[in-house]
């Protein structure tokens, strides 16, 4: 997807489409094969109508800004983004995953900034990943690959990783997170990759630890869809139907053939759901 590239002050800013804007929350972690700003889910909104604006968080792609890793750094750098973009608050956000994660903290700390906000695939916080997620909803326990992400994951917590580790992780999460095998983007693993530290962005594993936003949901003033697969092994359905019993003016929707990723395995009723949501006066509820 072509869209402008700006540099302000070492954070990389895109902005792709027309119409009305809207912020799209990147992944704060290293597993991605691609920038937010080129990803599936940014081009499906600009083909819905939106200016979607994004951002490469520090020290990822094309951001040169040194990383903190942390919450405060993806909300500062969403403002930033925002007024890159010549945006005036509010504005509808929307996140997927851990990017869902931000956007979340971002409607809490900024109320003022959010219109409406769209959390896929997301969750409270790591005590809500601990409690329901990769690898207790995934697998039975005596399948290797079960135990082989539970392994992989524990090194990767306790900065014990490399980029073997990294990508061998992310390669058994990514297949594990369709129900249709054809949309699984795998990492390649190089001979050397053991040799080589993990992505420095790798480090939000041990930062989000501390993120817990369960009691604060009440904060929430934007109404909210919230938008979960059914076989989501990342952020299965509970982590959904706690966010719903939390956050006042909510609706939740459940894709019957999805995974983690919805908007690729079902792109036609998320779209739908998108348009129902934004365009509709008041599809919320308390």
């Amino acid at each position: 997807m072509n869209g402008l590239i700006t540099i302000d002050d070492g954070l990389d800013v895109y902005q792709s489409g027309e119409g009305t804007p809207l912020l799209l929350f990147p992944y704060p972690h290293a597993s991605t094969l691609r920038p937010m700003g080129e990803d599936k889910l940014a081009a499906l909104l600009v083909g819905l109508g939106y200016r979607v604006i994004t951002f490469d968080p520090p020290g990822a792609y094309r951001s040169t800004r040194p990383m903190q890793g942390d919450m405060a750094e993806m909300l500062v750098s969403a403002e930033e983004a925002l007024e890159v973009g010549g945006v005036q608050p509010p504005v509808n956000v929307v996140g997927h995953s851990m990017g869902g994660l931000c956007a979340l903290g971002l409607a809490m700390a900024k109320s003022e900034l959010v219109e409406r906000l769209v959390l896929v695939g997301a969750c409270s916080g790591f005590p809500a990943v601990f409690r329901w997620s990769t690898p207790h909803n995934w697998r039975p326990w005596m399948d290797g690959e079960w135990w082989q992400c539970l392994w992989l994951g524990t090194r990767q917590m306790i900065g014990q990783g490399n980029l073997a580790v990294h990508k061998k992780l992310d390669n058994l999460v990514e297949k594990a997170s369709f129900v249709d095998p054809q949309y699984v983007e795998g990492w390649d693993i190089k001979p050397d990759d053991h040799n080589q530290p993990a992505p420095p962005r790798a480090h939000w594993l041990q930062s989000v630890r501390k993120v817990e936003y369960r009691s604060r949901l009440g904060e929430v003033r934007a109404q909210t869809l919230l938008c979960v697969g059914r076989y989501d092994p990342q952020t299965p359905l509970p982590c959904s139907q706690e966010l719903k019993a939390g956050i006042p003016y909510s609706r939740l929707v459940i894709f019957e053939k999805s995974g983690h990723s919805p908007f690729i395995e079902e792109p036609e009723q998320f779209l739908q759901e998108l348009t129902r949501f934004f365009r509709g006066k008041n599809t919320a509820t308390n």
